[in-house]
């Protein structure tokens, strides 16, 4: 019941879109798509029964006649499995877009993606949550619910045939015979109950060996993904040889939970095989006796067979599908976490960010370490337009989590801020360089204007980039081509373009030599002369390029000083 119940949880938003009616229809179309196979399977029944009767009555014209009425029957479950395929897949594209595009929106909403990170380490692989899990859940949940629709309907279906059948059978009980009603209903009943029970004892470590598996294959995956991403730095480390043990460290330990997973399957694919293909035969050795007592014809034995072999299949549907439904579990476990905690982290920072047109001003400011350690307390701060502030301190004070706080991202303070964060721009140490063309990579998050190539061409030109402007238009991996250096004088051309009212300059310079760095920041005072400059650094050359610095302390105590005009 708990798994059912966080299935709804993770189905139910699209149930209740605004996709749902289409949605429905497609539903509702697969389902008299599978209702029609089992009507097929229904007159095949039926078709056994006649079939084989003129086969032991020697019975030319009615053997063509069932031939051409096998021939029909076949054409109709072609025609039918292709129409549930069709709307069965429609519907499965529909789903996936809303469910894959409602999870992005979460995960980038409120920068969660970011949040998840700082507070929420334990999540792992949320890219194979949204690109790989939400497809397999909403395929194994059409499967598995269709498929139970299927037995459910053929259960009640062949049950009639079944119970009626079993008037044929006598057990002999104290020299009479005495017929049981529902006989063959109740021993395949008997039969798929305890075949699903022991199914379920034999396959309990299924579900937990699926979800480790699929974590596993996602951590080897990702750490090659690592070294592609870092291999300028494996390789000037001479790396090799640790990031490959730690492969193979990744690789035996998906393949050796794959091992024990494959040992259990080998032992449920065994008992089941066995388990419904024994059924088949059950009930030929129950009516045997009167079958060839000359109680009925043989036609009449396959349609009994084959209505018990029915119902008997409909009823052990769980054993038919345990593989598969653990698979299904271990799915919905890993989403519902994942859901979980993008319902649990915090959106909201303590901190109120408030719109102003000009200047920025910081209110009381408190910020914390989650193990609870102070980093600032009752901070005040107050720029005007065109202001520089360097914030200056040893590695761990807090320099970049105060950049964090006022920009909303660090969640563990509390205070006030305002400032225009409408036209507030953050470059990093480490720039961001999507994929795409180079255009689109220093216009990044904004939309190219081709109508200002003249000014970016000036802009490449003066952060020493021209030697790239005429590659605007190649779409390459730019982070894996360019050097550090020139990932940051990008950034530099990013802010030049977007022209902020606030700029924050989170040791986004650490890679110039002091010449480059020097002619970034005069470019950016000449060109954004309102702008303010807030920047982290620990290079003695930024302090000559600010009017102001905050100097961060232990203790959470700061110094907050002038200096003379910028160079």
């Amino acid at each position: 019941m708990h798994t059912l119940r966080n299935f709804w949880r993770l189905a139910r938003p699209f149930w209740t879109s605004e996709q749902k009616y289409p949605a429905l229809l497609l539903l509702v179309a697969t389902v008299l798509m599978t209702l029609c196979l089992v009507g097929v399977n229904i007159l095949t029944n039926f078709w056994n029964l006649h079939f084989y009767n003129a086969l032991q009555d020697k019975d030319y014209a009615g053997f063509l006649l069932g031939g051409l009425q096998f021939i029909l029957l076949q054409v109709g479950t072609a025609a039918f499995t292709v129409g549930a395929f069709h709307f069965q897949q429609k519907l499965t594209l529909r789903w996936r877009r809303w469910a894959t595009c409602n999870m992005l929106d979460q995960w980038l909403g409120s920068q969660r993606y970011q949040k998840l990170k700082l507070t929420e380490t334990d999540v792992d692989n949320p890219d194979q949550r949204i690109a790989e899990d939400i497809d397999l859940f909403i395929v194994k949940s059409l499967k598995l619910s269709l498929g139970l629709l299927t037995s459910v309907v053929s259960l009640f279906s062949f049950l009639h045939i079944l119970w009626q059948a079993s008037g044929l059978v006598s057990v002999p009980f104290a020299g009479e015979s005495v017929v049981i009603p529902g006989l063959l209903v109740w021993i395949a009943l008997v039969y798929a109950l305890l075949g699903t029970g022991l199914a379920f004892w034999l396959g309990r470590a299924l579900p937990r060996l699926n979800f480790m598996q699929q974590r596993r294959e996602a951590d080897f995956r990702f750490s090659l993904m690592r070294l592609r991403e870092n291999a300028d730095s494996v390789a000037q480390y001479r790396g090799e040889a640790t990031e490959n043990a730690r492969f193979n460290q990744r690789l035996e330990a998906a393949l050796e939970n794959f091992w024990t997973l494959v040992k259990t399957q080998k032992l449920i694919m065994g008992y089941s095989t066995f388990y419904l293909r024994s059924a088949t035969v059950i009930p030929m050795f129950i009516m045997a006796p009167q079958f060839f007592a000359g109680a009925f014809p043989l036609g009449r034995l396959t349609q009994i067979s084959a209505a018990f072999g029915e119902v008997h299949s409909a009823i052990a549907y769980l054993v038919e599908v345990f593989p598969e439904l653990s698979a299904w579990k271990s799915v919905i476990d890993r989403l519902i976490g994942f859901q979980e905690r993008l319902d649990k982290v915090e959106v909201k920072s303590n901190v109120v960010v408030g719109q102003q047109p000009k200047g920025l001003q910081i209110k009381d400011l408190d910020i914390w370490l989650p193990n609870g350690r102070r980093l600032l307390n009752s901070f005040n701060l107050s720029l005007e337009p065109g202001d520089s502030l360097l914030i200056s301190a040893p590695s761990g004070y807090g320099k970049s989590t105060l950049i964090r706080t006022v920009t909303g991202l660090w969640p563990h303070a509390r205070g006030c801020a305002s400032y225009d964060r409408e036209r507030a721009l953050t470059l990093s140490q480490k720039p961001y360089l999507p994929l795409g063309s180079l255009r689109e990579a220093l216009w990044y998050p904004n939309q190219p204007d081709r109508d200002a190539d003249a000014a970016l061409r000036l802009h490449m030109h003066h952060v020493g980039l021209q030697h790239l402007s005429e590659q605007l238009d190649d779409e390459l991996d730019w982070s894996q081509i360019l050097s550090v250096g020139e990932q940051q004088r990008c950034a530099f051309v990013r802010a030049l373009l977007a022209r902020p009212a606030v700029l924050f300059l989170d040791e986004s310079s650490s890679a110039l030599d002091a010449a480059n760095e020097a002619r970034c920041y005069q470019l950016l005072k000449q060109t954004l002369p309102e702008t303010i400059l807030i920047s982290v650094g620990h290079n003695a050359s930024l302090e000559r390029l600010h009017w102001q610095v905050l100097e961060l302390q232990s203790e959470a105590q700061w110094v907050h000083r002038k200096v003379m005009q910028p160079v």
